[in-house]
């Protein structure tokens, strides 16, 4: 057994972190959230985010995860600097039907469900999350809480910077950059690099159209 979790989030991301755990040999303590009246189906809530000190010295935790998913992706952040400063451990999850080169390398925090593969010199950040069944190939850099919906495709040599989104099934062809903050909608292609703060969608992929802009 690799020892007590917690988990920061009930919602359907945070209890699929929680089966990642289990996968990964933890004993899932329980879960936090806003309110200890939050709890999704299943969820043990032993307090609220703001009880975290108290409840790992009362529950005997090893690790903490945080289990926010795509729908709050700045908490998602915050809630890790917060794990950060209290000197928590945060254990990187990678399920053991994951396939990871030798040469890879995941960060602190970050999730890497089954049936995702990393390829030779792949990077990973922190609080970083790889949905079921992405393909990220060689050399390819994933910026810190950076969040791969499930599919995704990242051809060699491709960069995520922190805090960007891509949505299911996306694919981002070989070199390119995907700018800090960025969303890439589901089932696009990227043949260009998307600067900071766009959101494109398509295939080949464009930026959204402002109303009035242009």
């Amino acid at each position: 057994m690799a020892g007590r979790l917690l988990i920061l989030g009930t919602g359907g991301h945070g209890r699929a972190v929680a089966d990642l755990a289990r996968a990964c040999g933890f004993l899932v303590a329980g879960f936090t959230d806003r309110s200890s009246s939050a709890a999704g189906p299943g969820a043990r809530v032993l307090g609220t985010d703001a009880e975290l000190a108290a409840l790992i010295r009362a529950h005997q935790i090893d690790g903490v995860v945080v289990g926010v998913g795509n729908t709050a992706l700045v908490r998602r952040a915050q809630l890790y600097d917060l794990l950060v400063g209290a000197g928590v451990t945060r254990p990187a999850l990678v399920h053991p039907r994951a396939v990871a080169s030798p040469s890879s390398a995941v960060g602190a925090g970050s999730v890497v469900f089954a049936g995702s593969v990393l390829g030779s010199e792949a990077r990973i950040g922190v609080n970083a999350v790889l949905y079921s069944g992405g393909l990220v190939e060689h050399e390819c850099v994933i910026g810190d809480h950076a969040y791969l919906s499930p599919g995704v495709v990242l051809s060699g040599q491709v960069t995520v910077e922190a805090g960007a989104f891509l949505g299911a099934g996306a694919v981002v062809l070989p070199g390119l950059r995907i700018g800090t903050g960025a969303v890439v909608a589901a089932g696009a292609v990227v043949t260009a690099d998307v600067p900071a703060g766009q959101t494109v969608m398509g295939v080949p992929a464009r930026g959204i159209r402002r109303e009035g802009s242009g």
